[in-house]
């Protein structure tokens, strides 16, 4: 019996060992994103919007989020600029932004095999050049036909990914319902060369559960800002609790 809880252990301890390298630091003018996600039955955005983090944020990515977020965060006039008000057509997702949003196009739309879900790209003018904001939610892995379209996504994610200019500042943030160590995740940086903002040694959780305590340690790590090589990271942080059985993610970056 000693033996197997000694292998249980070093199976669960193992996948820590060859998680993806996180960015570096990198000279350049500072942009702080956050992603969350707002967690659709979660009624109330105040005690999201209290948050200092999320007040100084210059770029929200948002999951889950219904009309009434939209208003609430739209009416406190903190971001001037807001993504399309249309929630169904991003899969629920939205973007605020201290920046203006010059386009957004949907990631390969034309993909029956992702369950209906597809990333948004966005081109923001910050600083007189543009910044490539990708938000992402795709289908969480509950069942076998669940798996394939979240494999089918981050496909399509990366494909997105290789198509942009090596030295265009990229930004990808969101819900990855992937976590840390999972073999697609790590094949989508390889491929593209992007890094995550996450430890190397012991990614923090993002996601809990309210049924058992809401005990954020016993989370998993899927909720991530990951960056194209153009971009630094200088610090990494998770938010509070706010009403969500996610915690909010914020980077704070720097742009050549």
């Amino acid at each position: 019996m000693a033996l197997f809880g000694t292998l249980a252990l070093l199976s669960g301890v193992f996948p820590f060992f060859f998680l993806p390298l996180p960015a570096s630091s990198q000279i350049g003018a500072p942009l702080t994103v956050v992603t969350a996600n707002v967690y659709v039955d979660n009624p109330d955005p105040a005690d999201f919007l209290s948050l200092p983090s999320i007040a100084t944020a210059d770029i929200l990515v948002l999951q889950e989020m219904t009309p009434r977020w939209q208003d609430a965060l739209a009416a406190s006039g903190i971001w001037p600029f807001e993504s399309s008000r249309d929630l169904h057509a991003n899969t629920d997702m939205k973007l605020f932004s201290r920046f203006p949003i010059l386009t957004a196009r949907t990631v390969s739309p034309e993909s029956a095999d992702t369950g209906g879900r597809f990333a948004v790209r966005y081109e923001l003018l910050v600083g007189g050049r543009a910044l490539i904001v990708y938000a992402v939610h795709p289908q969480t892995p509950r069942s076998p036909r669940m798996w394939r379209e979240r494999s089918a996504y981050l496909r399509d994610l990366a494909q997105a990914l290789l198509s942009e200019r090596q030295d265009t500042p990229v930004v990808v943030a969101g819900d990855w319902n992937t976590a840390s160590w999972s073999p697609f995740f790590k094949d989508l940086l390889s491929s593209t060369g992007y890094r995550t903002t996450e430890s190397r040694w012991w990614p923090l959780p993002t996601r809990f559960s309210i049924r058992f305590g809401s005990w954020t340690q016993l989370g998993t790590p899927i909720d991530r800002i990951v960056l194209s090589p153009a971009v630094g990271l200088d610090s990494l942080a998770m938010g509070p609790k706010f009403g969500s059985n996610h915690l909010p993610v914020i980077a704070r970056l720097t742009l050549p």
